[in-house]
């Protein structure tokens, strides 16, 4: 398969991995991200790496991963893209660690959406004029729809393919699970059946959101896309208590419709509530409410009484359209009754609200629907029968106005549901269908989640965990055509039988079945008889999140096959997926291990936040801001994007993107690593180098054996990181070493390459960059799997034809003991604080950074970094371009302070003692209170009567430098550049400047590194005086080999200046003809 943008086509690029005479290949121009990746795609393909990386490491120990499986009949998009790198990082470190990471790819093929796209397939050809699960059956007919809806789930699998090979994530496609395939769904069976033996699934009532207009429940996520703002009715109602004349119970509601369906009043025990007298009438409702209720109406309370007082009373009924069994239309008491808004009289209908129908059933009452499945009406209810339910408010409010029932009518706005496929509002219907009792499971599922290493791990006790506690029966089966079959048969008389397999069933039936098509209506065809009772199927199929979480063991068509392979696969070790899934995939996953095994379904998951645009805002296609990850693959190359997503960003953060994010990481990391290797890559093909003449640490350098122990802690730093599943840490290890590699070693020790005269000097700095740039893309490996191959073939496979044919199929590094160095490692770091603070300090003064200074003065927080100091004063000094260094004992006036209050963060806890607090702050010694502020500590002061401990973040501290002085303080350190300039000074200065010049003129003329020059620059007075002075030096540092003002025919000449002086260079390259 070609791995490239659909519907583009690619150039072959020029990048070619082995050299047949061993040695390195020329890498030239910038880091070219698409075509790396196009070559090492070919390469790969070419040679099976990924099938290779697998037989290689079978027989290791096991590292375990499950793929969530994506829907097919839609485009992936960027968001797949983030999920799949996190999917990926993890099994290629473990493979890299010496484990067996078998990947297998899944695709979930029923559900809803699948449904949705052949409706409007059907819709679009005129086979049908409504979504109506009737008019489809009569005239599409069961069979025809699940033929359409397997043709669509497959629609866009080669999409998805392309995807996934293009962005580099290894997973085994030609082996995919999918859930329409019989063997997954006869798993689901046996799932089924274990749960039904253990008595956990159960017809009964329970109230869910439906849309009546095509006569679907709604999961919540198909709730969630739904929601309007509406203006509704907000009616206050009368109910008549029994026997009392003119005394009303007055009860609130929002839903007018479900009146006719009233069975009970609810009251809190707890709440007062009052009887208020207002005209002729008497109203009963809470005692908090009053003033929200009686607004400017007259009125008096004539009697007070606890809700548990009310409990018990009867009251008339205001439609009476049915009969109805037990003791309903009284008032019964109920926890989920506030004061927070209406009358503290909630109006119940078991039918139609959650909250209700809990308190129909604990007081044995039945369920009485005044509105048919269809949203309408039943022809009972006279006024309104043929009426869609939420039309029928107006008329209802009208009848009851005009028997003097409402007390107050008005509008209310809220966000109600509405079925994201037909438009119109949802019902919450109690339905009559097939559960399963994971709330008996609750502790135990709560428990189990106790053990799962959580990435965020707020997600265990958080999300996660407050889901698991509120845990509700999970609402099996559906009332749809597409979908795994609920295996269970009925007589139609009462009796249920759960089938758990497809022999089971042929042993009932009579029948072979091998060649049944385990969906509808296929299965629905078969039938049995036990003792002369025939059984047929029930209409349902199940929930398709029941087929996700079910993967665990259909994937392995468990127990039928792989019994003993899947025991050493469960649970898997690790699992990612988005947030939203905790309520998903995640849930259904961990319920039906707990439910069928006791047991967990992953021991690692990572829970990732959702992907915005680079402004913050949720991607949508009406606000054209969807970002196609193929716009960042052909610009800037999956390897950056798979960077920022792992690298740059913690799980738990939005993630915002646009391709000139990504491209920001190229420009940043990816070219200074892709740099450091050109670099070396370059010297080495000139000098020739043979990297396997080895050299001992000791005898190396000591930046040598710095930037080696570096390399060490990065190594373990890493490695620890991603054994804890944090790819951000080890990235940041990883992306700290690049920098510190490229802007301090190789800086550094430029000249060691092109300019040292001790051949084993020389050696020793290709040795150490070979040893950094091997062990470090090795590292990078997991994250970018491109750059890494890249580099592993031209450092690693064109020197040694006894190297795994992959990066991937190689070893991770580990850190030699030899190399380690805490003591340098300090040493060095101390080095760097001190370069860092002078270098800002000289930014600020405005000071050029090839101007030499005379002097620095530094005052170290302890002996040790003195110390360090001292032992590398000349490489502080070259680093700084300055010629001596002076410690001082004290500050002894070099800095000057200001010290003032943090007034966003004090305000909030000190409000009014501010000004107090801003004179003493004027008071005290700013030297001394700067000095606490840098250790850390605390400083108390007393304002008035309040003793105030401030920290250092309280603070603000204004730093001034002394005349003639540019300093910088930070961490107990302090350092002051001597900023007066001598006429020699500014001489040697001039001479620094006309050297970059040079510099950068040899590169405009196209001039290779070893490229040696004739050299000839003339100018203004002061730079004669310059070039009389340090023409030698000049030379030697362009590596120009003779000196000639007035080239006939320079290769290269520019004039260039500074401040008030100019200068002209030219350049000719050395040859024959020049020689003099």
């Amino acid at each position: 398969m070609d791995m490239i943008r659909p519907g583009r086509s690619y150039e072959r690029p020029g990048f070619l991995f082995r050299n047949k005479q061993m040695g390195f290949n020329e890498v030239t121009g910038r880091y070219d991200g698409p075509g790396i990746e196009k070559a090492v795609l070919e390469f790969w393909e070419e040679h099976a790496v990924f099938e290779a990386t697998l037989e290689m490491s079978r027989g290791k120990p096991l590292f375990t991963f499950n793929e969530g499986p994506p829907t097919a009949n839609g485009k992936p998009g960027i968001h797949h893209v983030l999920a799949r790198s996190f999917k990926d990082i993890y099994p290629r470190y473990k493979t890299m660690r010496g484990y067996h990471v078998p990947r297998k790819a899944g695709w979930d093929t029923h559900g809803l959406p699948v449904e949705h796209e052949v409706e409007k397939h059907l819709k679009k050809e005129g086979l049908i004029e409504s979504y109506d699960k009737q008019e489809i059956e009569e005239k599409v007919g069961i069979a025809e729809f699940t033929r359409l809806c397997r043709e669509s789930v497959m629609t866009y699998v080669s999409d998805w393919e392309i995807m996934t090979e293009r962005m580099g994530f290894w997973v085994n496609l030609d082996e995919a699970y999918y859930t329409l395939h019989n063997s997954f769904i006869e798993t689901e069976w046996y799932l089924l059946k274990k749960i039904w033996e253990k008595g956990l699934i159960y017809r009964g009532y329970k109230v869910v959101p439906y849309d009546p207009r095509i006569g679907a429940t709604l999961s919540s996520h198909e709730l969630a896309l739904g929601y309007k703002d509406v203006d509704d009715p907000s009616i206050f109602v009368r109910f008549p208590v029994s026997g009392e004349k003119n005394v009303f119970f007055l009860a609130w509601t929002t839903t007018p419709w479900t009146l006719p369906a009233n069975l009970l009043l609810a009251v809190n025990t707890e709440i007062d509530y009052v009887y208020v007298e207002t005209g002729e009438e008497v109203l009963v409702f809470a005692k908090d409410l009053v003033e929200s209720v009686m607004q400017d109406r007259d009125y008096r309370v004539v009697k007070e009484v606890k809700g548990a007082d009310l409990v018990g009373k009867s009251y008339d009924r205001l439609f009476d359209f049915f009969a109805v069994d037990g003791d309903p239309f009284r008032i019964v008491g109920a926890d989920f009754v506030t004061t927070e808004t209406g009358t503290g009289i909630v109006h119940t209908a078991p039918a139609y609200g959650v909250d209700d129908l809990a308190v129909g059933q604990e007081h044995d009452l039945p369920v009485i629907h005044t509105v048919g499945r269809d949203g309408l009406f039943l022809p009972e209810i006279e006024p309104v029968a043929g009426m869609f339910f939420k039309d029928a408010d107006k008329t209802l409010i009208r009848i009851l106005k005009d028997r003097g029932l409402i007390f107050r009518s008005e509008r209310y706005k809220h966000s109600y549901p509405f079925g994201w496929r037909t438009g119109d509002p949802i019902i919450y219907y109690a339905k009559n269908a097939w559960y399963i009792r994971t709330s008996d499971y609750r502790d135990r599922m709560t428990e189990l989640n106790k053990t799962i290493n959580w990435v965020p791990e707020n997600i265990r006790d958080g999300r996660f965990g407050n889901w698991l506690e509120n845990n509700v029966d999970w609402a099996l089966s559906r009332e749809r055509f597409w979908g795994t079959p609920l295996p269970v048969w009925t007589d139609k008389k009462g009796d249920y039988i759960c089938v758990g397999s497809v022999k089971e069933l042929e042993e009932l039936s009579g029948q072979t079945l091998d060649k049944l098509d385990l969906h509808r209506p296929a299965v629905d065809e078969i039938t049995f008889t036990i003792e002369g009772r025939t059984y047929s199927r029930v209409p349902e199929v199940i929930d398709c999140w029941f087929d996700s979480g079910a993967m665990s063991y259909a994937q392995w068509h468990y127990p039928f096959e792989n019994e003993d392979g899947f025991e050493k696969k469960f649970p898997v070790d690790y699992i990612c997926e988005a947030i939203d899934q905790t309520r998903g995939w995640f849930y259904t996953l961990h319920a039906i291990a707990a439910l069928v095994s006791d047991n967990v379904a992953f021991k690692n998951c990572i829970c990732l936040n959702l992907i915005v645009d680079k402004n913050g805002k949720k991607m949508s296609k009406s606000l054209g801001n969807i970002v196609n990850p193929y716009d960042v693959f052909d610009t800037v190359g999956a390897d950056a994007l798979r960077w920022y997503f792992l690298a740059r960003l913690s799980p738990e953060a939005l993630k915002r993107i646009s391709v000139e994010i990504v491209q920001d990481v190229a420009s940043s990391f990816m070219n200074t690593f892709w740099n450091t290797y050109s670099f070396f890559v370059l010297y080495a093909r000139i000098d020739g180098v043979d990297i396997k003449n080895d050299i001992a640490i000791v005898d190396r350098p000591e930046i040598d054996r710095w930037v080696l122990a570096l390399l060490n802690k990065t190594i373990r730093n890493c490695t620890d990181a991603l054994d804890k599943f944090d790819a951000k840490s080890a990235g940041e290890e990883i992306e700290s070493f690049v920098n510190q590699l490229s802007n301090w070693y190789v800086r550094r020790n430029r000249r060691r390459f092109w300019k040292s005269t001790d051949p084993e000097d020389k050696d020793a700095a290709y040795l150490t960059l070979y040893e950094c740039l091997n062990g470090v893309h090795r590292l990078m490996a997991p994250f970018m799997p491109f750059i890494a191959e890249h580099v592993y073939q031209n450092l690693v496979r064109n020197i040694d034809q006894d190297a795994a044919i992959s990066v991937h199929m190689n070893s991770w590094p580990e850190a030699n003991p030899v190399c380690d160095d805490d003591a340098l490692l300090y040493d060095i770091s101390v080095v760097q604080k001190v370069v860092e603070l002078a270098r800002a300090a000289r930014g600020q003064s405005g000071v050029r950074t090839r101007q030499p200074l005379s002097k620095m003065l530094v005052h170290p927080p302890n002996e040790r970094a003195r110390k360090a100091i001292e032992d590398h004063k000349e490489q502080v000094l070259e680093e700084l371009n300055v010629k001596q260094l002076e410690f001082i004992d004290r500050e002894t006036g070099l800095v000057n302070y200001r010290i003032k209050p943090n007034l966003p963060r004090l305000g909030k806890q000190y409000g009014k003692f501010l000004p107090q607090i801003k004179k003493i702050l004027d008071t005290l010694d700013a030297n001394e209170i700067a000095a606490k502020v840098d250790r850390g500590e605390e400083i108390p002061i007393e304002a008035g009567e309040e003793s105030i401990i401030l920290v250092p973040e309280d603070l603000l501290i204004e730093t001034t430098s002394a005349e003639g002085y540019a300093c910088g303080k930070e961490g107990g350190y302090l350092i002051a550049l001597d900023t007066s300039l001598t006429e020699a000074l500014v001489r040697e200065g001039i001479a620094r400047e006309l050297i970059r010049t040079v510099q950068e003129g040899r590169k405009k003329a196209g001039l290779d590194v070893s490229d040696r020059i004739v050299l000839g620059i003339f100018g203004s007075e002061v730079i004669e005086e310059v070039l009389t002075e340090y023409q030698s030096y000049l030379m030697s540092e362009t590596l120009a080999t003779h000196w000639r003002v007035g080239q006939d025919s320079p290769l290269w000449q520019e004039e260039r200046s500074l401040d008030n002086e100019q200068w002209t260079i030219e350049i000719s390259k050395v040859s024959e003809k020049c020689e003099p």
